[in-house]
């Protein structure tokens, strides 16, 4: 089975190539004054006189961040048996079949393959908020610019934290499906009948 989630992987390969032709094609039809910074309303704050400076800047920062995540998916989460990630439960992880982990790092695979598009649409929602608010100031193709941008951070913060769960649950089934894990116990867990940690047993009475 393929680690790498190739739907994700290519999508976000052709949305990249989208993302500098329509970086290319906005900042060439720049109008002389451009914001450079918002409020937290979506309302210019702090305008910049046309110039390749800032533009190349915004999308160097979005093609690099993009870039470094797209390599991430290709070529580090590839390797089931790598002990350089941190997963749940990772020691008990690494001792699992080859074959029973890489599921999980498929989906691993899949759920950076999602984030990276949502990283990717949020510096294409900056860009449309950049040229719209410059070109029309306040008019609703600004404000549903916004909108998008504020979507993909959201989505971007939720969705790990969402999948984290999700890894977590298979985990702890394939550890217990190979005798790694008791049922209902999870690693680090005090036995059951054991007295807190730090409690002082009683003496037994002779």
């Amino acid at each position: 089975m393929a680690i790498v989630h190739q739907p994700t992987f290519r999508l976000n390969s052709l949305l990249f190539l989208a993302f500098i032709a329509l970086a290319i094609y906005l900042g060439m039809t720049l109008p002389d004054r451009y914001p450079v910074h918002f409020g937290l309303s979506g309302e210019p704050t702090r305008w910049e006189e046309r110039g390749p400076g800032m533009w190349i800047l915004l999308v160097a920062v979005g093609a690099f961040s993009f870039g470094k995540l797209h390599l991430f998916q290709r070529f580090l989460l590839t390797d089931p048996d790598s002990t350089l990630l941190n997963v749940p439960h990772r020691d008990l992880f690494l001792n699992l079949p080859r074959e029973r982990k890489i599921p999980v790092f498929r989906r691993m695979n899949r759920m950076l393959g999602i984030l990276n598009t949502a990283l990717l649409a949020t510096y294409i929602g900056l860009l449309l908020l950049t040229w719209w608010s410059a070109h029309q100031p306040g008019g609703w193709p600004a404000r549903f610019s916004f909108q998008a941008l504020v979507a993909a951070v959201g989505f971007a913060v939720i969705f790990p934290l969402v999948e984290l769960r999700v890894f977590s649950r298979m985990i702890r089934r394939k550890l217990r499906e190979e005798g790694l894990l008791p049922p209902g116990d999870t690693p680090g867990a005090a036995p059951a009948g054991a007295p807190p940690t730090g409690a002082v047993r009683p003496d037994r009475e002779e």
